[in-house]
């Protein structure tokens, strides 16, 4: 898989939700830098999904994606502790499931990256969200 660089300027900004709650830069990972970056990129390749915060806590991205085979809407949510990404990859939530095998007990998708590990300089939460696509189109209407 390539990952996409989009160069800065390229795309219209959108206000990004703030990711800080006015504690130090040294207490998370997340910068806002990165953030602003990753809120450019899913809006150009995933228009539909939307930015969201829990400042100081989680952030991510939300929207819907529909199985080819049943046509059902599936709810998705992307969401990474504000303090661990990008060096942990995010979580991977979808509701309804399209099956029972691939998921933790906490409720995030259990995926490989296809021999991929995760690497904190070049993956994003547009990554992961074709990493959602994949499995779908794997498992929408196969459980």
């Amino acid at each position: 898989m390539v990952l996409l660089v989009v160069p800065a300027g390229a795309v219209p900004k959108r206000a990004a939700p703030v990711i800080s709650a006015g504690r130090s830069l040294r207490t998370k990972m997340l910068t806002p830098p990165r953030w602003e970056a990753e809120c450019r990129l899913m809006h150009t390749f995933f228009p539909a999904f939307e930015a969201y915060a829990e400042p100081g806590l989680w952030a991510g991205f939300r929207g819907r994606l529909r199985g080819k085979r049943t046509g059902t809407l599936y709810n998705v949510v992307i969401r990474a502790s504000i303090r661990k990404y990008p060096a942990e990859e995010p979580r991977l939530l979808m509701d309804p499931r399209p099956e029972g095998h691939h998921w933790f007990p906490d409720g995030r998708l259990c995926f490989q990256w296809g021999g991929h590990h995760w690497n904190p300089a070049e993956d994003t939460f547009a990554r992961t969200l074709i990493v959602a696509v994949k499995y779908l189109d794997e498992f929408d209407g196969k459980g």
